[in-house]
C-alpha cells in the first residue's frame, strides 16, 4: 500500500448542508448561519406565538382553579389515585383538557430540539469537511508550486510556502475577530489545526492506495505501519507547519462563549421574571416553581457554554443569534397577547352590560 490523498471525507449532503450552502451566497458562512437563524426563527414564530398563548391560557385557568385544587390536595392528597380522579373531575367540569393543551407545547419543544441537534450535527460534518478540503487544496498548491519552481531546494520550498499562504488567504473562512469559523473560538485553539487535531476532525481515518487492487481503501490511522504514519504526518507538517507559524494565531478570546452563556441566562431570567410576576399577581409564586426556574437558569447557560466552548464557531453563532432573537421577540409577543386579552376582556364586559340592559 502507498499513501495517495489527504482528502479523507466527502462533502456532507442533506437538508441543512444544502440550505447553508445556498445561504453562503451572501459571501461568508458566518453571515450565512446568522441569516439562516433569523429565517428559522421567523418560520417558527407562529408556533412560538401559539405556544405562549396556550401557556398563558393554561396558567390563567390553573390560577382560577388553584383554590379548589388546594382543597382537593388537602382532602385526597394521601390517596394518589383518588387525588388524580378528583383533579380530573375538576378539569372536566371546567372544560380544561390539560393533556390536549400540552400536545402543542410538546410538539413545539420537540421541533426546537430536532432543529438544534440536526443543525449541530450538520455543522460539525461541514466543519470537518471544510478543514480537510482546505488542506487538500493547500497540499495541491504546495507540491505543484514546488515542482514548477526552478532553483535550489530552499528556493522551491520558499516559493511553495508563499503559494500556500496566498491560497489560504483566498479559501479561509474568517469572520470579524475569528480567523477560522470551523474551529472553536478560544485563545488556546490555533486557527490552523496541527496534525493531531486534523486527524481527529477527519475521524482518524486515511485513504490508502492498495497497490495490489489499484483501489483506494479507508483505514484507521492507528492500523498503519509506523512508516506509513510518519509519511502521512510529515506530508501534512511540510505543508501546514510553516503556515501555522506565519499565519496561525489564537482563534478567539472566548467572546462567543461569554455571549452564549450571557444570552441564555438573560433569556431564562426574563422569562422567569415575566412568568413569576404574572403568577404572583394571581395566586402567589410557589417555592417549587421558583426552584425549578433557578435550576433552568443555571443548567441551560452551562449547556450553551459547553456547545460553544468545544465545537465550531459557526454553531456558536447560531446559538447566540437564536437567543438574541428570542430575547427581542418574546416581549413583543407578550405585548400582542396583552392587547388581544385586553380586547377580549372589553368585549366580554360590553356583552355583560348589554345582557344586563336587556334583562331590565
Amino acid at each position: 500500500m502507498a499513501f495517495l490523498s489527504s482528502l479523507l471525507i466527502t462533502a456532507p449532503s442533506g437538508v441543512w448542508p444544502t440550505i447553508i450552502n445556498a445561504f453562503e451566497a451572501v459571501g461568508n458562512y458566518a453571515w450565512a448561519i446568522i441569516l439562516l437563524t433569523i429565517c428559522i426563527k421567523l418560520v417558527m414564530s407562529p408556533l412560538d406565538f401559539f405556544n405562549k398563548k396556550i401557556s398563558r391560557k393554561n396558567a390563567q385557568i390553573q390560577a382560577v382553579l388553584a383554590p379548589e385544587m388546594a382543597k382537593i390536595q388537602k382532602q385526597y392528597g394521601h390517596d394518589k389515585n383518588l387525588y388524580n380522579q378528583k383533579l380530573n373531575e375538576l378539569y372536566k367540569k371546567n372544560n380544561f383538557n390539560i393533556f390536549g393543551s400540552c400536545i402543542f407545547m410538546l410538539v413545539n419543544f420537540v421541533l426546537i430540539i430536532v432543529i438544534f441537534f440536526t443543525l449541530w450535527n450538520s455543522l460539525n460534518s461541514m466543519a470537518n469537511y471544510k478543514i480537510a478540503d482546505q488542506y487538500n487544496q493547500l497540499e495541491t498548491v504546495y507540491y505543484q508550486t514546488y515542482d514548477q519552481t526552478s532553483g535550489t531546494d530552499e528556493e522551491k520550498v520558499a516559493a511553495a510556502n508563499e503559494a500556500v499562504v496566498v491560497k489560504y488567504d483566498e479559501i479561509k473562512d474568517s469572520w470579524l475577530w475569528i480567523e477560522n469559523v470551523w474551529v472553536s473560538e478560544t485563545p488556546w485553539t490555533n486557527s490552523i489545526p496541527d496534525f493531531n487535531a486534523y486527524l481527529s476532525m477527519i475521524g482518524n481515518k486515511v485513504d490508502i492506495l492498495n497497490t495490489e487492487t489499484g483501489e483506494m481503501e479507508s483505514v484507521n490511522f492507528s492500523d498503519l505501519t509506523e512508516e506509513q504514519q510518519t509519511e502521512i504526518q510529515n506530508r501534512y507538517n511540510t505543508v501546514m507547519n510553516p503556515l501555522r507559524e506565519s499565519t496561525g494565531r489564537a482563534n478567539g478570546y472566548l467572546i462567543l462563549v461569554i455571549l452564549a452563556v450571557g444570552t441564555a441566562f438573560l433569556s431564562q431570567f426574563l422569562n422567569a421574571y415575566r412568568v413569576g410576576k404574572k403568577t404572583k399577581s394571581r395566586n402567589g409564586d410557589s417555592p417549587k416553581s421558583q426552584a425549578s426556574n433557578k435550576i433552568v437558569m443555571i443548567i441551560l447557560p452551562i449547556i450553551m457554554g459547553i456547545f460553544t466552548l468545544f465545537y465550531n464557531s459557526i454553531f456558536a453563532l447560531y446559538i447566540i443569534t437564536s437567543q438574541l432573537i428570542s430575547i427581542i421577540t418574546t416581549p413583543l409577543i407578550d405585548l400582542i397577547l396583552d392587547k388581544v386579552e385586553a380586547r377580549a376582556e372589553k368585549k366580554k364586559e360590553a356583552k355583560v352590560v348589554v345582557d344586563y340592559s336587556r334583562k331590565k
